[in-house]
């Protein structure tokens, strides 16, 4: 069997191939090909030398998961129909520290390291299957949502701040400083002082169920603000709220394309209490195969929720924390999941209520619920079917 190990990289791959039975190598060294079409066909093309020299036509070929950087070369080989798999760094870089106390790290010894684990852990090779276009699209849809739903809170933030400068007595006024009323007031009167000389028949047409005051009250408190004046913070504030705006409407048109393929993939997932779209696609799109996981607790530490163990001797932890080795993306999905599920489905509130008695902290008890919720998404992708309330 022929064996290749592929370290990837933006700019350049370096491969190093090696027969499992002989123990002889394709050259001394790994060789490096540009990340193009050119250096695509030469690893090909000394792949099936190789084969020829050897007499043997079986390949398989490694590489570690590095971020999107492997996803083109992977697909090339795919083209190929070579045995590919994809394999943690965290696996490859323990078998490069075992071999010496103090191991070089390099583009040549990282080939080489993903060869020895390929012939080290023959039995656990996972040929690597080309994702559904859709799972692959809710992913990379569900982890733009959530950095764009990181500026949204930046954006918000800015508004506040700004609102705080110029007219602070503007807060209590309204139940959400970010509601449709509030930032129509703002963006028809960006200063107290345009404010305080508008007609108050104008300004109750801004105004919707989220005020707390008349328009009458809120321009008098235009009049007598103490907030500081100058254009330049009305101009910040007006851009702030069109960010802001920009940064919603851009969410909105993620939320239809991710509903879109939740309700085409995995509809079940929204049977459980506490889990909308937004939700559901991070688990599903993190998650996709989930029959690459034997068990529920191998889903678990993908996600990085597991806790970490530290025995040694007579000591033993007492307090254990998440390894948070995983994906984060599905570990903060899997939080959110925890954190509302207690409150709607009897069964998780009868546990969290059990563990609130034996004096456990509000975040250890999430932890457990998160293991628990873990379960039983693992169960209803399993099996395709829906979440059913059971009583306490």
């Amino acid at each position: 069997m022929i064996i290749v190990g592929i370290d990837v990289a933006s700019e350049k791959h370096d491969y190093f191939m090696l027969h499992k039975e002989t123990g002889e190598s394709f050259s001394s060294s790994a060789i490096t090909i540009p990340n193009n079409e050119a250096g695509y066909k030469k690893l090909h093309k000394d792949i099936q030398t190789f084969c020829g020299a050897t007499g043997d036509s079986k390949v398989r070929i490694g590489l570690e998961s590095t971020g999107i950087y492997h996803a083109n070369i992977i697909a090339f080989l795919q083209e190929q129909n070579y045995e590919t798999m994809v394999i943690n760094p965290i696996l490859t870089n323990m078998v490069r520290k075992a071999s010496k106390v103090h191991t070089p790290k390099n583009d040549n010894l990282d080939a080489q390291a993903i060869c020895k684990y390929l012939v080290d852990n023959e039995s656990s090779f996972a040929p690597y299957t080309p994702t559904l276009y859709h799972i692959q699209a809710l992913k990379s849809l569900s982890r733009k949502r959530f950095s764009i739903a990181k500026d949204l809170r930046k954006a918000k933030l800015a508004v506040s701040e700004l609102i705080q400068l110029v007219f602070p007595e503007f807060k209590k006024m309204f139940k959400d400083i970010y509601c449709v009323s509030a930032r129509s007031v703002l963006k028809a009167y960006s200063s107290p002082q345009k404010l305080a000389r508008a007609h108050a028949a104008k300004v109750a047409s801004l105004l919707h169920g989220a005020c707390k005051c008349t328009a009458e009250q809120l321009i008098e408190a235009a009049k007598h603000t103490v907030g500081l004046k100058g254009d330049f913070y009305a101009f910040e504030l007006l851009d702030a709220i069109e960010e802001l705006e920009h940064i919603q409407c851009r969410i909105k048109s993620y939320d239809a394309q991710i509903k879109r393929y939740v309700d085409e993939l995995c509809p079940n997932l929204l049977s459980i209490p506490g889990v909308g779209y937004t939700n559901a696609g991070l688990i599903a799109g993190e998650i996709g195969d989930v029959n690459r996981f034997h068990s529920a607790d191998s889903l678990l530490s993908f996600s990085g929720a597991d806790c970490t163990v530290y025995e040694s001797g007579k000591y033993k932890a007492q307090h254990n924390t998440p390894s948070k080795k995983g994906s984060r993306y599905l570990r903060y999905a899997l939080f959110q999941v925890s954190r509302n599920i207690w409150q709607w489905d009897p069964v998780f509130k009868e546990y969290y209520n059990k563990k609130a008695a034996e004096g456990k902290h509000y975040y250890v008890i999430l932890g457990h619920i998160q293991k628990k919720v873990t379960r039983v998404v693992y169960s209803l992708m399993k099996s395709g079917k829906n979440y059913v309330k059971h009583t306490a």
